[in-house]
């Protein structure tokens, strides 16, 4: 009711977001004009690594940036360019007359035949190097292992440096399972998709969001069936610990994306990538589960109902889940909020459950607690310290000599009664235990006789976040389990 009511009194702003989420979708979902390709201007290629294939630079061609070669040979033809350094590995280079390469060219195992311009140096390990008439070099020539063949003509601004021959041979570099031989060759116009397609893709894509947010309300269902108690413990530690649970739940997940992706980069390591992602996934699913519960538990608060756990925990799962995913289905720059919202959502809980196992933010050991006064004496206790205290005079002793042991008696009823271990409730610590106890509240019917706004009061928190952590409820159960 509230909603509406805001809604019907801030007219401008409804408009305003209607106005935004309509621009949105026409920016995301306009098909893009493909320009027309203009045959005259040169094709400039993006190229960077080439395994196991050779590479030629046809006229009319620009690579820009640095290539780098694994067993191949390279030849780079009239009025071709390479704009940055060419390196190989095992493999011959030639610069055919009108070749251009702008950077340095290095060469193992392998020889270089030049009748183009380099502007940078040449280097050759355990390969020859034959320098044209029409050839020219901008920096030196230097050759380890290697023959140094120049021609009248050539021109070489730099130095020519001869080695000695240590007849070095590289091995050959193997091939790597699943990194094919990349070919040079002109790219072709990319086309926009059509209607059909973009409808489909829509469609495929609300699908798997679809089936994400089923996969993570059934996880957090499992979770509830199999350990319930231990959700509630771990959704009580990320209220008594927001800020620390997602400081630790956001490097985790940090920290994890980017192992995963350095090991699946690497090839070889892809099966313990999928193992790790695996864990990872799983991880984040129960931490998902334990910051629903909280969720659901502050919508019921929101709209004064009192939900079930499994109920609750679905709906603070799905509720921001919804959100997410729709960002998620439209794609382009909204992927990105997605993928921050996400992140966030699950470090709240992965978080709770690291500071759980952890012990993260506790005491550790009664030292590290303060140092508590001493508990209040009991009315009869101070006549009774006095006398042992105090000379006593041989008439008093023989009085007290005298009393009948029932007195005794009564001084033990009147002791101190037992002190119960408040840190056996979820969401009080050492700390805590002590506070409540200097308060004079010593045992679990003590606790449970109070309001939230007194314990809110001593334990300085604020009285919905004790209502929310069900101290009071803890204590009269286990007054209830002690009776």
């Amino acid at each position: 009711m509230r909603i509406t009511t805001h809604f019907h009194q801030h007219r401008g702003w409804r408009l305003a977001v209607v106005l935004v989420s309509a621009l949105s979708l026409l920016v995301a979902f306009a098909p893009a004009q493909a320009a027309p390709p203009q045959a005259a201007d040169p094709v400039n290629l993006e190229q960077s690594q080439i395994f196991n294939d050779d590479l030629t630079v046809r006229s009319g061609q620009t690579i820009d940036g640095d290539v780098v070669v694994y067993q191949g040979d390279v030849t780079v033809e009239n009025e071709g360019a390479i704009r940055g350094n060419l390196i190989v590995y095992s493999g011959e280079i030639e610069i055919e007359e009108g070749g251009v390469v702008d950077g340095d060219i290095t060469s193992f195992s392998g020889d270089i035949r030049i009748d183009g311009i380099v502007n940078g140096s040449v280097a050759a390990l355990s390969g020859d190097v034959q320098i044209d008439s029409s050839a020219v070099v901008g920096g030196d020539v230097s050759v380890v292992s290697g023959a140094i063949d120049q021609d009248s003509g050539a021109s070489v601004r730099g130095s020519v440096l001869r080695g000695p021959n240590l007849k070095l041979q590289l091995p050959a570099v193997p091939a790597i399972p699943g990194v094919p031989g990349i070919q040079v060759a002109v790219p072709a116009a990319p086309q926009p998709p059509s209607m059909i397609e973009m409808f489909l893709g829509l469609v495929w894509r609300v699908i798997r969001a679809l089936l994400v947010l089923a996969l993570a309300a059934g996880v957090a269902v499992l979770f509830y069936v199999w350990r319930p108690q231990w959700l509630e413990e771990t959704r009580i530690v990320l209220v008594e610990r927001t800020a620390l649970s997602f400081a630790t739940g956001l490097l985790f997940n940090l920290f994890g994306l980017a192992v995963i992706g350095l090991l699946w980069i690497t090839v070889c390591f892809r099966p313990p990538a999928v193992l790790l992602g695996l864990l990872f996934g799983a991880i984040n699913l129960a931490g998902l589960a334990v910051a629903g519960n909280e969720i659901g538990l502050r919508i019921g608060q929101r709209f004064k109902e009192q939900w079930v756990m499994p109920f609750r925990m679905i709906l603070g799962i799905l509720v921001p889940g919804a959100f997410i995913a729709v960002l998620w289905v439209l794609g382009s720059c909204f992927g990105f909020f997605a993928f921050i919202g996400a992140l966030a959502l699950t470090s709240f809980g992965t978080g709770a459950l690291l500071v759980k196992f952890l012990k993260l933010g506790e005491a550790r050991g009664p030292e590290a607690a303060p140092l508590a006064p001493m508990p209040p004496v009991p009315p009869s206790a101070p006549a009774k310290t006095a006398a042992v205290e105090q000379p006593v005079a041989p008439a008093e002793v023989v009085a007290a000599e005298s009393q009948p042991e029932v007195a005794s008696d009564e001084l033990v009823v009147a002791g101190p009664a037992t002190v119960d271990d408040f840190t056996t409730i979820a969401g009080i610590g050492p700390v805590f235990d002590q506070r409540l106890k200097d308060a004079g509240i010593r045992t679990f019917a003590d606790l449970a006789a109070r309001t939230p706004a007194e314990i809110a009061e001593i334990i300085k928190w604020s009285p919905e976040r004790v209502e929310r952590s069900e101290i009071i409820a803890q204590a009269r159960r286990l007054v209830q389990g002690d009776a």
